[in-house]
């Protein structure tokens, strides 16, 4: 877990929309005041909501003015969103790039009007453009879950088979989560059963009962992202089966889930979302004030499973200190 100091101040509602002006300031914060103009998928899911507090709470710690877009996961809303910034003028642009090749466009617009763009949760494939980027490394995020599905697996007698829920091609974790999985899983014989493609709970459900339905045995189930994971985890129960589920991203459905013995959730690995919204947006002011930061900043991956309730519990207490 990350320091306890980020959670002493009180929080702000999350449904705010509009942009917000963080202070008071002190004088010398007030000489350099800066502006900066965030991107994030949607307000429909706790990651998104977490990532959102971190960088408010940051925001207000180093008297930044923050502002923030929605993409909708769509590049032409992501390209008008980057559109709107410019013409605001933002010091900064903080992006959560939905296309390593087709977000590179607007983000160079940017940098070409002389905005700093700093990239999180995921990269451009133009490493010139980006000053900086945060976030979890993709490959070790699934790896970790994908190592616990392993020790399942070799547990099981004869022959296990998989099914794999990965995000859509143009998502660009799509590729490194899929293969950290699959490496976590070399040298051991299995049966892959289906690969389909998902990121909501629906296609999440719609991706668990495809593969039951070619092999309603099925071992195992990994799903890339919290929303297909909990949509698998719900068809699951539906369906009453025994077929194991491990995924990405957590959530407090999730927890929840862990923390049943009845449910078909095994494990869940994470990204620590509030601290990766939260370095994004001290990473970004301390750059533009001149002090020196990494150009990459990595947050450390971390696993929840049902075989370690203590941890789970603490991560519901945490999401339950962030909604005061």
């Amino acid at each position: 877990m990350f320091s306890n100091h980020w959670l002493k101040r009180p929080m702000l509602a999350l449904a705010a929309v509009t942009a917000l002006a963080i202070g008071p300031s002190t004088p010398a914060q007030a000489q350099d005041k800066l502006t900066i103009g965030a991107i994030i998928y949607a307000r429909d899911s706790q990651f998104w909501q977490q990532i959102e507090r971190g960088m408010r709470d940051a925001a207000e710690k180093y008297g930044a003015t923050i502002q923030f877009g929605l993409n909708q996961r769509k590049l032409p809303t992501e390209s008008q969103v980057v559109e709107d910034f410019i013409t605001r003028g933002v010091d900064v642009l903080i992006m959560p790039p939905l296309d390593k090749q087709g977000s590179v466009a607007s983000a160079r617009r940017a940098k070409d009007r002389g905005i700093m763009v700093i990239e999180y949760d995921t990269k451009l494939e133009d490493a010139s453009i980006a000053s900086h980027t945060i976030g979890v490394d993709s490959r070790e995020l699934a790896a970790s879950v994908g190592k616990e599905l392993r020790r399942y697996l070799e547990t099981v007698e004869g022959e296990p088979s998989i099914g794999m829920i990965t995000l859509p091609p143009i998502n660009a974790n799509m590729q490194p989560r899929r293969m950290g999985f699959l490496s976590a899983l070399d040298g051991l014989k299995y049966e892959l059963v289906a690969e389909v493609t998902a990121a909501t709970p629906e296609d999440g459900a719609d991706g668990l009962e495809n593969i039951l339905r070619r092999k309603p045995d099925t071992t195992a189930i990994w799903a890339s992202n919290a929303g297909s994971l909990a949509g698998a985890a719900a068809a699951a129960r539906r369906a009453n089966t025994k077929t194991k589920l491990y995924g990405i991203d957590m959530s407090q459905d999730l927890a929840h889930m862990l923390l049943d013995p009845d449910s078909n959730v095994e494990a869940v690995s994470d990204q620590q979302p509030y601290k990766v919204g939260y370095l994004t947006v001290e990473t970004a002011v301390k750059a533009k004030r001149g002090e020196a930061q990494p150009r990459h900043v990595n947050v450390p991956v971390k696993l929840y499973t049902k075989t370690e309730p203590q941890a789970v519990k603490e991560y519901l207490e945490l999401v339950r200190s962030l909604s005061q």
